[in-house]
């Protein structure tokens, strides 16, 4: 065999060893993505969601009371006008509650940046979620609809 067609066969070996190595790692790539929490699922597969247990409003009261929180309590007619408002100007979907306690400061975690808002509806926590501070003194401080 000449001289020229071993350095042609090695170099032919050598480019496929690479490929084959470049397409494994680019295909690892394409897995399921990995993130710090866990591994993403898709279409359902996973494990079943535990059931979440029910947190009383009285709970949070007393949870609110421990953190020293400053907090507003809307109901009823007050809570319809503010999420009406919240709907018209800032076009948020409406919120399933009969109570809602925003919690405006506490003793470590809201250094005035952001609320927490938590829906109670029928003695049982519903709705869990987070506004910036300004946008939530704005809807409460905008006139109620014309």
């Amino acid at each position: 065999m000449p001289m020229w067609s071993k350095i042609a066969a090695g170099l032919t070996i050598a480019i496929a060893l690479l490929g084959i190595v470049g397409l494994k790692a680019y295909s690892e790539r394409l897995g399921p993505l990995i993130q710090a929490h866990g591994t993403t699922y898709y279409n359902g597969q996973g494990p079943g969601a535990a059931p979440v247990q029910c947190k009383t409003e009285g709970e949070i009261v007393s949870a609110i009371g421990q953190v020293h929180a400053k907090y507003d309590r809307l109901a009823d007619d007050e809570l319809k006008s503010f999420w009406q408002r919240a709907t018209e100007l800032k076009g948020l979907p409406p919120m399933d509650a009969d109570t809602l306690y925003v919690i405006t400061e506490d003793d470590q975690l809201r250094v005035g940046e952001t609320v927490l808002f938590i829906g109670i509806k029928r003695n049982c926590v519903s709705a869990v979620f987070s506004f910036p501070s300004r946008l939530y003194r704005e809807l409460a401080t905008s006139p109620g609809p014309a």
